[in-house]
This record gives structure tokens, C-alpha cells and sequence, in this order.
């Protein structure tokens, strides 16, 4: 701070304006990243809740056009008319079920035409002209080489039509019409549609959207789009995808139903779409700052800098003529502290003038007083107890009950010292087998504790027990078996630890309890808080599960991202974490 008050004026306006600008221009920064972020989320959820809104419009047409052709299919009338031989029966089912196609047609928007083909040729609007009875035949063919007898309705796909030099969409649907029982084909029912039958106008569903819009059917085929040229060709949704040129998102949606899909394509500069006005506002800011900030700067230079370097000019040529009589008055023109200062300074000039004849020879001298004390600051000492300490407490406590005859309370003295030793152990890798002896020292303790609620079962196998782990990677899996699982069980629980070595050669350690186990929506947050990485402490500050997730996190810290827990649980039926390891040898 005191070399900066030594600095030049000048130098220092400079310094605060180069930092007030970078002071801006970082907000600005942070502020336009945040901007650029959340317009890119938005327009990215945008585009798929438009691409939900039209799947969600074609498959309500889909299910209206299904339930068109199901009833059709199943009517009695067009049953007997597809089994009769007999003419008068013939010309009779005929009109019934002509009557009922025309009132169909009639009533249903977006259908061409509805053809109904016997398997005793028993036919229904089969058409005269050449290209719509062609797409009638190819659609049955294309069904009948489909394996099944599709009760439901199979969508054959869109077909161009010329007819009198006019061209027409249309696509094609068809179901195959079945006895009941026994179950044989009776004949095929096939409807050809309108497009606008089937699909949304996009001109008017997709208003200020981006991007392309193409739905596809069965056989990639351009149905309806956005884009009209598009429409009857085949999109290659391969070379879109692979563009990299131009950064192409494609974003689909399978329409099962019709084994087709809702493809969205655009470039990646269209989710930042929106963000030119904020770059716009950006520059007018710092198109007004900048001489905002340079006028500013003028304004104190020409009146505070500019008077000063007069004053200090004047005191200059003062010093040098020495002159103390009848010498210049100093005239300064600023900022009103300035003026004062040079009425001032004269008036002293003028003082001078009158004592010039006297001898004046004294001389002030400014002599520092004292330096600062420093303050001490007196820190309150937590009183800490040794670790050490606790431990030989532990020991002498432990004689006394064995002078005294409590040789459960020694016992369970003696495993709290083990456990207490092995927590203040420096080392962080130990062998399995101490691991393991600490483990059934705290299982010894909860016994103890529980008056034997639960009995304990260990299965570890020798050649493991001299494999090295991380320690206190036991316990904490173990408190939580206990105390969520068979503290609150009413009858007598079972607990195993079994360790075993898997044919890849890691190491395989199960702890299984047969206790109150954990609900789906509690398991599916643990596992949550187990999948968290390195944010997992941000997410479960409030979590009674840190020691399972703690142990989960310090095993993929020194072993990979391979390793670590996974849990499985069964309400009322039990829980069991199984703890991964690598094969680490003495």
C-alpha cells in the first residue's frame, strides 16, 4: 500500500482504470458463460420437448388409425363376408359391409381409400386404377413376408402416386383380417392415407423452433417434414451424423408402432440461438465505458494533474533563482481544493517575504515517537487427549476387571483397546487378516452389546488373509448391517462375512444380513450417492449412509474406478454390500 501512495497520480488513475476494466470485463465474462450455458440447456430442452410434442400427436394418430383398423377387422360382418361361398349371401354381407367402409370414410378424416382383400377372393374396393391397387398389392405382399399373422396393424409406408400428371402422398396401412377360432387368415384389410392423416402440419406445430424436422417410416423414407423437398426421399441419417463440418446434433424418436422413427436435425449453433443480443448489449456496454472511463480520466488530469505540475514547476524555478522578494504569486485554475491550496501556498509566500530580514535557523525535525506494539493474541488450547493415553486407560482398566472376576467386561475392554490401537495405527495399507481380526473385535463388542440378537458367521479362506487392503474398510459396512438391519429386527438375526478370491484373481467380500433390508426409493438414492464421484460430499451432508459411501469413495480413489461397493436389498429380507478389491500380495 505505502509503495503505491508513492506512485504518480497519473500512474495510479491508470492502475485503478485498468483494474475497474478488468473488474468489468470479467463480470461480463462469468455473466455471458452463465448466459451461454443456460441458453444452450434451454433451447436444447426445448427442441426435445417439440420433438415429445409431435411423437406424442403421431402416436395418438397412430392409436386412432389402430383402432379404426382393429374394429374393422374384427367385425362380424366382414367375417361372414370373407367366409361365404354362397352368391345371395355374398351380395348381401357386400352391402353391409361396403355401407359400413363408405360411412367410415366418410366420417374418418385423412382416408384415401379402404380395400379389403379375401383369401377366397371375396374383395372390397379393390381398385381399377393400376398405381393405387399396385400399393394395396405391394402392401399385402410386403405383410405376408413378414413373419406373424399381424393382428395388428402393419404400416407399409409412404408411396408417390402420379395420377392424370398429378401427384399424390400417400401411405399405406394394413392388418390381416382372422377367424377367431379356429385361427386362420380370412383375408387382408389395407387403408391408404392422407399424410396430414398420420402427421402434424409443421408449419404451423413448430413455430420459432431450428432445425429440421423428418419422420421416417420402416423403410427410412421422408414422410413429413418440415422441409418439403425432403419429403418421398431417403434420409441418411449416417452421413448427418458423421458431419462434422458443420457440427450436426440428430436428435430421434422410435414410433414403434409404425417401426419408424422422428428425427431432429440441426447444428450446433442453433442452441446458442438468442445469444447475439446479449453480445450486442455486451458491446454497447463497452462501447459507452471505454469513453465513458477515457472522459473521466481527461476531467482529473486537466484539473487536479494539470495544476500540480504547474505548482510543482513554480516550486522549481523557486529553488533555483531563490528568490524570496517581490518573487510571482502562484496562480492555479481547478477543482476548488486546488485554488484554496494555491491561496494558501501565496499566503505563505507573503509570511515569508515579511520574515526574510530575520535570522530564522530553526530547522523541524519529525522524529518517529515509538513503533507499533503488536497486539499478542491469546489462543484458546483445546485440551486434546492423547490417543496413547486412552489406549493405556484401556490396558489398566482391563487388568482391574480381571483382579475383579469381569471377564466379559476385560474381553470387551481388550477388543475396544485392539480397535482403538488399530485406528490410531499410522500405516494406511494393512493385511486382510488384521482387517479381519479388527472386524470380529467390533462384531464381538455389538454381541456384547446386543446381548447375542444375532449370530455371526465368518467364511475367509487363508491364502487371502495375507493380501493387503486399505484399512477400516470393514467396520463401517459392518455398524450399517447392524444398526439398520437387525437392531430393530424382532427375532434373532444372522449376519455373514464371507471372503472369497474370483477366477480374474481380485479379491470378493460379501456381507450379507438377513435383516429389515431397504426400500426401492432408498436403495435407488444410496446407489445414486455411491455413483456421485467426487461431488459425493456435496450431496449427502445430510446422508446417514457417509460411512458406506466414504469406504465406496477410498476404494476407487487408490484402486480405480473398477472397484468399490455395491449393495442389494430385499425389504424384510435382508441386505448384502458386496466390496470388490484388486489382488494386492504381501
Amino acid at each position: 500500500m505505502d509503495y503505491w501512495k508513492k506512485r504518480p497520480i497519473k500512474l495510479q488513475l491508470l492502475a485503478m482504470f485498468s483494474l475497474f476494466l478488468v473488474a468489468i470485463l470479467l463480470v461480463m465474462f462469468v455473466t455471458y458463460t452463465q448466459s451461454k450455458k443456460m441458453i444452450y440447456e434451454k433451447n436444447q430442452e426445448y427442441s426435445i420437448e417439440l420433438l415429445d410434442k409431435i411423437t406424442q400427436y403421431i402416436e395418438s394418430q397412430i392409436d386412432r388409425i389402430d383402432g379404426l383398423l382393429v374394429n374393422t377387422g374384427i367385425n362380424s360382418d366382414v367375417h361372414q363376408y370373407l367366409k361365404t361361398s354362397d352368391l345371395l349371401d355374398k351380395i348381401d354381407f357386400f352391402r353391409k359391409v361396403d355401407s359400413q367402409v363408405t360411412r367410415m370414410i366418410q366420417l374418418e378424416t385423412g382416408i384415401v381409400a379402404m380395400t379389403i382383400v379375401g383369401a377366397n377372393e371375396n374383395n372390397l374396393n379393390l381398385m381399377s386404377d393400376p398405381n393405387n391397387k399396385q400399393l394395396v398389392m405391394d402392401t399385402i405382399a410386403d405383410m405376408k413376408g413378414m413373419s406373424g399373422t399381424h393382428l395388428k396393424p402393419y404400416y407399409y409406408g409412404f408411396r408417390k402416386i402420379v395420377d392424370s400428371n398429378v401427384e399424390h402422398q400417400y401411405f399405406a396401412v394394413g392388418t390381416t383380417v382372422s377367424n377367431i377360432f379356429p385361427a386362420y387368415p380370412l383375408g387382408h384389410l389395407v387403408v391408404i392415407l392422407d399424410l396430414q392423416a398420420l402427421f402434424p402440419k409443421f408449419g404451423t406445430m413448430i413455430q420459432n423452433s431450428f432445425g429440421n424436422f423428418y419422420v421416417l417410416d420402416r423403410s427410412g423414407i421422408v414422410c413429413s417434414s418440415n422441409e418439403p423437398a425432403m419429403i418421398g426421399q431417403k434420409l441418411d441419417l449416417e452421413a448427418l451424423s458423421g458431419n462434422q463440418k458443420d457440427e450436426n446434433v440428430v436428435q430421434s424418436v422410435e414410433l414403434r408402432a409404425m417401426e419408424g422413427k422422428i428425427v431432429n436435425v440441426f447444428s450446433k449453433d442453433d442452441l446458442f440461438r438468442g445469444l447475439d443480443q446479449t453480445r450486442k448489449v455486451y458491446w454497447w456496454i463497452l462501447a459507452f465505458f471505454i469513453p465513458f472511463m477515457c472522459l473521466l480520466i481527461w476531467m482529473i488530469s486537466r484539473n487536479v494533474l494539470g495544476p500540480i505540475r504547474t505548482f510543482m514547476r513554480f516550486i522549481q524555478v523557486h529553488q533555483v533563482k531563490n528568490i524570496y522578494h517581490e518573487q510571482k504569486r502562484l496562480q492555479l485554475f481547478g477543482y476548488h481544493e486546488i485554488m484554496v491550496m494555491a491561496e494558501k501556498f501565496n499566503e505563505m509566500l507573503n509570511e515569508i517575504d515579511h520574515l526574510t530580514d530575520e535570522v530564522v535557523s530553526s530547522r523541524t525535525r519529525i522524529m518517529a515517537l515509538g513503533l507499533m506494539k503488536k497486539q499478542a493474541e491469546l489462543a484458546y488450547l483445546k485440551q486434546q487427549v492423547n490417543p496413547h493415553f486412552l489406549y493405556n486407560m484401556l490396558e489398566s482398566l482391563k487388568g482391574m476387571a480381571s483382579e475383579t472376576g469381569a471377564h466379559e467386561i476385560r474381553e470387551m475392554l481388550g477388543a475396544l483397546g485392539r480397535m482403538l490401537r488399530y485406528s490410531i495405527k499410522g500405516q494406511e495399507e494393512v493385511k486382510l487378516g488384521e482387517e479381519l481380526e479388527i472386524a470380529k473385535a467390533y462384531l464381538k463388542l455389538q454381541q456384547f452389546r446386543f446381548d447375542d440378537r444375532f449370530d455371526v458367521r465368518i467364511e475367509f479362506s487363508g491364502e487371502l488373509l495375507n493380501y493387503r487392503v486399505i484399512k477400516m474398510i470393514l467396520q463401517p459396512i459392518l455398524e450399517n448391517a447392524i444398526t439398520h438391519g437387525l437392531e430393530n429386527r424382532m427375532v434373532k438375526g444372522n449376519l455373514l462375512l464371507q471372503g472369497q478370491m474370483l477366477p480374474d484373481g481380485n479379491i470378493e467380500i460379501r456381507i450379507k444380513d438377513d435383516g429389515l433390508g431397504i426400500s426401492a426409493e432408498k436403495l435407488a438414492s444410496i446407489r445414486t450417492e455411491l455413483a456421485a464421484g467426487d461431488e459425493f460430499m456435496d450431496r449427502i451432508k445430510n446422508s446417514e449412509h457417509l460411512g458406506v459411501v466414504n469406504v465406496h469413495n477410498r476404494l476407487r480413489t487408490v484402486y480405480g474406478e473398477a472397484f468399490g461397493l455395491s449393495i442389494q436389498s430385499v425389504p424384510e429380507a435382508g441386505t448384502e454390500v458386496i466390496i470388490l478389491l484388486p489382488k494386492r500380495e504381501e
